[in-house]
């Protein structure tokens, strides 16, 4: 696959789905089964069908709806003169700072639902929401 002509924004994941065609496998300790592809679950041809699974390709930079108001206040701040109004700006900076729950390259569940589905020259993509990811799986 090449570079994605895509960049996602906000708080949103441009997700590759695992769309091979595969046993159902289930996660282990869990009980969760992992549906064999994105196409069964369109289907319906598998009653084990609940999570969907795919690799995050790019991550969008969220940001606070009062991202910008804060960070002008948090600069006046750190101009006054004393500690207090030092360790405000720090703390203020901090409260609007959101940081992607994934990474690039993580292996993630998602439900059935989630996302909209985005075709780029023949290649299929989930553009997702931060929220709408159920899980990370941990490598072995």
């Amino acid at each position: 696959m090449s570079r994605v002509p895509l960049r996602v924004l906000g708080n949103r994941v441009l997700v590759k789905p695992d769309v091979e065609t595969h046993a159902p496998t289930q996660l282990p300790g869990s009980g969760l089964y992992l549906a064999p592809s994105m196409a069964s679950a369109v289907t319906g041809s598998d009653e084990t069908i609940a999570f969907h699974r795919g690799t995050v390709i790019s991550i969008g930079t969220p940001r606070h709806p009062l991202h910008h108001e804060a960070i002008t206040l948090a600069d006046k701040l750190a101009h006054d003169s004393g500690q207090h109004a030092h360790d405000a700006a720090l703390l203020l900076r901090d409260l609007v700072r959101r940081e992607p729950s994934v990474h690039m390259g993580d292996d993630v569940i998602f439900s059935s639902d989630a996302g909209q589905e985005v075709t780029v020259d023949g290649d299929v993509f989930l553009i997702l929401h931060d929220n709408e990811l159920l899980a990370v799986v941990k490598p072995e």
